[in-house]
């Protein structure tokens, strides 16, 4: 007897449906699976037989054959477990055909016959929705994740004897309801705050241009200064994420971690990756490949700390996910392409020892020791930086005389502000915010239009610094969100002189960084 049952596997952080055939007839008896199956799925056959023998119900010896399509095309999640288990019962006569038409199963089975979680049920979950499934059966431990896709009935099995006694109409499997949004996950009020960072403007207003036009930020000043503090308050400037952004960062992290919170994430990722991470933890790998730091930091920020001590395959290895805002991972037999649109934050010290250029302290490096330090950087990786700003030591006396700072709050309001300019400005357009002009030149004549002397200015500046083309665009995007966050901002607004003043002023490189003049 031949039958199909639904499940769905995996190949970066998309979903694709797998439809599973289960054939039973005389021969040798014996379980065999073909479809391209590799890494846990491998022992599939072994767990499959020894639950199917705990179900409850008579399973007679015969010839057994699963082929899990498209065939082409590799599969290594246990999660297909329960589609494979479902198809044999149907297949043996034990639960009718038609039961299993339009559902979609998820889950891992324990040899004894329950089902465990699998990781990637929200892709799973999302791609059923997208094919037009209109329900899905899954273990326990992964409802509240499969939940939180809306228009599509989550179902909950225990067991194979729970899944039999639904399919037969025994006793219908409990429906899963997504949980409440956390309201705390929303607001950020638990974050760290901005107000605790005193007596550095510069820097404060770089990371709030930083946030408000989704540009890159380098910040390099001696240990101590706030780098590290600033970057562990960004993510309390930033908008809750809007629903399809908060759905792909939910989804990138199910495919990491296995184990996602009970709701959409609406905060923006924040990470901040040790400098002795591999290439392929920042930017993916792994048997089956996997999402790194950079694809976890999707629609957020990615912070590195002691940028020129990570190692140069990191390093080089940003350069095309902060231009085309994909991580691509060829391999022998596949292509994996993982979203990686983030902004990069990053900080260093000046020299080795942290105080070149230090008012009280002295340096103890070599000129040579301090230029092999900054060369780790390389010029078109430091090209791809929107904003380069020092981090000076500020006294005790200035840190006592500084007015209070504004709050996270405060700060977040007007980028707010600046945020709903550029979205009447590109409405109708693929872009979102500022940054994302990057590569369109057309696009940023139309969008970032200066006037004659705020043109004069730019190649004044532009002459003087040696400044690439590619970093000219970068200045002429910078002046359009410092424009934005102006109280009287309109979205078509021309760019000032002032503005590209400011702009040039945010981009300040370490001397041996600056191209020679």
């Amino acid at each position: 007897m031949l039958s199909r049952s639904y499940s769905a596997s995996i190949l970066g952080v998309e979903g694709y449906i797998v439809t599973v055939e289960a054939h039973v007839g005389l021969g040798i008896p014996g379980l065999t699976l073909v479809g391209q199956t590799t890494g846990a799925l491998n022992e599939a056959r072994e767990r499959v037989k020894t639950a199917l023998g705990h179900c409850g119900h008579e399973i007679r010896p015969r010839r057994q054959i699963v082929n899990l399509a498209p065939a082409d095309r590799r599969k290594d999640s246990p999660g297909l477990d329960l589609a494979i288990a479902a198809a044999l019962l149907a297949a043996h006569g034990v639960v009718p055909v038609e039961s299993l038409s339009r559902c979609v199963l998820w889950g891992e089975l324990a040899l004894d016959g329950t089902l465990r979680p699998a990781r990637g049920a929200l892709v799973v979950a999302e791609c059923a929705r997208r094919n037009g499934f209109r329900s899905m059966l899954v273990a326990a431990g992964n409802q509240r994740e499969a939940a939180m896709i809306p228009d599509l009935e989550v179902l909950t099995v225990g067991s194979l004897p729970d899944l039999i006694a639904h399919l037969r109409g025994e006793r219908s499997a409990p429906k899963a309801t997504p949980a409440p949004p956390d309201a705390t996950d929303q607001s950020g009020a638990e974050l760290p705050d901005l107000a605790d960072v005193r007596g550095q403007t510069m820097a404060r207003y770089a990371v709030e241009v930083m946030v408000a036009g989704g540009h890159n930020l380098l910040l390099h000043g001696p240990p101590g200064v706030g780098k590290t503090m600033l970057a562990r308050r960004v993510a309390g400037l930033f908008p809750p994420l809007e629903p399809e952004w908060a759905l792909q960062v939910t989804k990138i992290h199910s495919v990491a971690r296995g184990d996602v919170a009970t709701s959409l994430a609406r905060r923006v990722p924040v990470r901040m990756p040790h400098h002795s991470v591999s290439a392929a933890g920042l930017l993916g790998g792994g048997t089956p490949p996997r999402p790194g730091e950079v694809s976890l930091a999707h629609r957020g920020v990615l912070f590195l700390d002691e940028l020129p001590e990570f190692s140069r395959a990191c390093l080089e290895g940003l350069r095309e996910p902060l231009e085309d805002g994909v991580v691509s991972l060829v391999r022998a037999g596949h292509h994996v392409r993982f979203p990686a649109r983030f902004q990069l934050m990053a900080a260093m010290n000046p020299c080795p020892c942290g105080y070149s250029g230090h008012p009280e302290r002295a340096c103890t490096d070599s000129v040579q020791a301090i230029e092999r330090y900054q060369r780790r950087l390389s010029g078109p990786l430091v090209d791809r930086m929107d904003l380069v700003v020092p981090v000076l030591p500020v006294s005790a006396e200035d840190l006592r005389r500084a007015p209070t700072p504004e709050s996270s709050r405060v700060v977040r309001a007007r980028i707010e502000v600046a945020w709903d300019c550029q979205r009447r400005r590109f409405a109708g357009s693929p872009f979102r915010t500022n940054a994302d002009l990057n590569g369109h030149v057309r696009q940023l004549e139309r969008y970032c239009r200066l006037t004659a002397e705020a043109e004069r200015l730019l190649e004044s500046v532009a002459l003087a610094r040696h400044l690439s083309p590619r970093v000219q665009h970068r200045l002429r995007r910078i002046a359009r969100t410092v424009a934005d966050l102006e109280p009287d901002a309109e979205p078509q607004s021309t760019i000032e002189a002032r503005h590209v003043a400011a702009a040039a002023n945010l981009r300040r490189l370490p001397d041996r960084l600056a191209p020679a003049s």
